[in-house]
């Protein structure tokens, strides 16, 4: 590339300074070190150059700058990542079966509260609402059963008590979990989670995308979020929020929302585009620019902020019609985001400058989101024998990991053996070797797929760590 501004240094200058002045004759010749005339030529030299230097640079950044700015070319900035809240609520009492019984089962109606133990039927019992009207009484009578135990968490009448009918309680602790519950709920309450609805972890907002109902006698319910928070630091890992154990608080006062927790790494986080970035993407448009082409339109839909993928299908659903698959890494097509990408595609008459319009007149598009691939893994990691880790740590940790990786490829990406190892082993200097189970091998998606795991999906994250083996 030739000059645009011509640059000298220092020495070039104060030589040029020197012979200026003996081609001039003025009667100055002492230009030896240290001599006043010296000194200055230099200083004036010194700080020329620099300045030069400065000015040149500004111009070499301010051209591509100039070039982007003209072809509206932003920088895109840095993206939020996604992922569930799960709400909960506490439960009105805690009921646990402790007889010798094979299980106990409790079923309650309007009326009653029946239990059936078999193999044990001297543990039954059965009370009416009317003898214990109270959570408190009703609470009290189970616990001074003798094989019994039970808490009252709430106050209330005992006909406001929900459960699923023949419930099995015995050795169900943990009323957090469908399968298996052991409470007894409230039905008077039947909560609208609103779209908003947020907790804050370490200085970061998360708030929920969509509305919910946590319906009477349920527990929890999952709802898909967004930390506030862009780049990566915004990718919260498994567990990080547990709000009744002081993980986190909630924000938003909702009546009957006690405990929030994610139980899903949340992903899809990541830095502004870098200026490398944004000189690849920019030089792609340009060879992309004939509108009503595949590469054009990628290339045009790419430029939309939360747009990390693009796949285009012609002849789809039918003739004359184009189907476009969007990934925003969420794995869904929100209409501001559909709407969006049809103005690229079509163009906005009311702002042709920015929407000039991509498609070709005459096709029909059809915007959807990625069909998601479940992915489930099953490894087993190795750890130093020399090395104390918790194992139960570690495991989570492996897992938030891998979710992250498969939960951030983008349109139509494998999800690799190689690329699990790797992010496995870089979780943890302890980890020694990796074995995958499941995937057998690579895992090849189609280019209207995406892979994802976790919650929202049925994929699922499994792993178990163990101490090294015996070589």
């Amino acid at each position: 590339m030739s000059d645009i501004l011509k640059i000298y240094t220092a020495e070039q200058l104060y030589k040029m300074f020197r012979d200026k002045i003996l081609y001039d004759n003025v009667g100055i010749t002492d230009f030896n070190t240290g001599s006043k005339v010296r000194s200055l030529i230099e200083s004036n030299s010194d700080i020329i150059s620099a300045i030069s230097m400065d000015f040149k640079e500004a111009i070499y950044n301010a051209i591509p700058i100039a070039l982007y700015q003209g072809f509206g070319f932003a920088k895109k900035t840095a993206v939020k990542a996604t992922g569930y809240l799960r709400p909960y609520r506490t439960p009105a009492m805690i009921i646990n079966y402790t007889g010798a019984g094979s299980n106990a089962k409790i079923t309650i109606d309007s009326t009653s509260i029946v239990a059936a133990c078999t193999g044990a039927p001297g543990d039954a019992f059965d009370y009416d609402f009317t003898t214990y009207p109270t959570i408190s009484a009703l609470a009290a009578q189970i616990e001074s059963l003798t094989n019994w135990t039970c808490t009252a968490i709430k106050t209330g009448n005992s006909d406001e008590l929900f459960q699923q009918a023949d419930t099995e309680v015995i050795n169900s602790l943990n009323y957090l979990y469908a399968d298996g519950l052991d409470i007894m709920l409230q039905t008077d309450i039947e909560v609208s989670i609103p779209i908003g609805f947020s907790v804050t972890l370490n200085q970061q907002q998360i708030i929920t995308t969509a509305a919910a109902t946590l319906l009477a006698g349920t527990a929890w319910i999952l709802i898909a979020a967004q930390n506030q928070t862009s780049g990566i630091l915004a990718n919260i890992p498994i567990a990080a929020i547990d709000t009744v154990n002081g993980k986190g608080y909630i924000n938003s006062y909702v009546t009957g929302v006690e405990y929030v927790k994610n139980d899903v790494a949340f992903s899809g986080g990541s830095e502004a585009e870098t200026d490398d970035a944004r000189r690849i993407r920019f030089a792609n448009t340009i060879n992309a620019l004939n509108a009503g082409t595949t590469s054009g339109l990628q290339a045009a839909i790419l430029a939309i902020n939360t747009v990390k993928s693009v796949g285009i299908i012609g002849s789809l659903p039918s003739i004359g019609m184009v189907t476009v698959i969007v990934d925003d890494g969420s794995g869904a097509v929100s209409p501001t985001l559909e709407a969006e990408v049809l103005k690229v595609i079509e163009g906005d008459p009311s702002d042709l400058i920015n929407y000039p319009g991509k498609g070709t007149a005459g096709i029909g598009y059809v915007i959807i989101a990625p069909t998601i691939y479940d992915v489930d893994v099953d490894i087993t990691v190795y750890v130093l024998s020399s090395v104390i880790v918790d194992y139960t740590v570690l495991e989570t940790a492996i897992q938030s990991s891998i979710e992250q990786y498969v939960n951030t490829l983008v349109l139509g990406a494998g999800v690799l053996l190689s690329e699990i190892t790797r992010v496995s082993k870089n979780t943890s200097s302890s980890v020694y070797d990796v074995v995958i189970s499941t995937p057998a091998t690579n895992i090849t998606i189609d280019s209207t797929e995406m892979a994802r795991t976790g919650a929202g999906t049925t994929g699922v994250v499994t792993v178990t760590v163990l101490p090294q083996l015996s070589i």
